[in-house]
């Protein structure tokens, strides 16, 4: 391996991620499966970077997580005030608890 080691200090400053954690009502997962495939669509279509999604489907968890190398906050606040999305709102309706922490990305080679 010829790369350098980052420090978490280089890491930080690097790609800005966002995890969405979220706990699914009973028997919400078909509904919301729909709703985020479409979301997915939009959060692509403006410029964001689908990491990864995780489901735990009897513990109720969703994870995904979603980047960008811009400014994220200014970023997302675009994204969330179009019409498209906010017309898709309606996944909401099947999150019990969710979550939005920003994390470091790293890389894992």
């Amino acid at each position: 391996m010829t790369d350098k080691i980052k420090t978490i200090e280089e890491l930080a400053a690097g790609r800005n991620v966002e995890l969405k954690i979220y706990t699914i009502k009973p028997g919400g997962w078909t509904n919301f499966f729909y709703y985020w495939r479409k979301i997915v669509k939009l959060r692509r279509a403006a410029g964001f970077k689908v990491e990864f999604a995780v489901a735990d489907i009897p513990g109720n968890r969703f994870v995904w997580g979603v980047s960008t190398d811009g400014n994220f906050n200014s970023q997302n606040t675009d994204y969330l005030t179009s019409e498209d999305r906010i017309a898709a709102n309606v996944i909401s309706d099947y999150v019990a608890y969710s979550e939005f922490p920003k994390v470091v990305y790293i890389p894992v080679e």
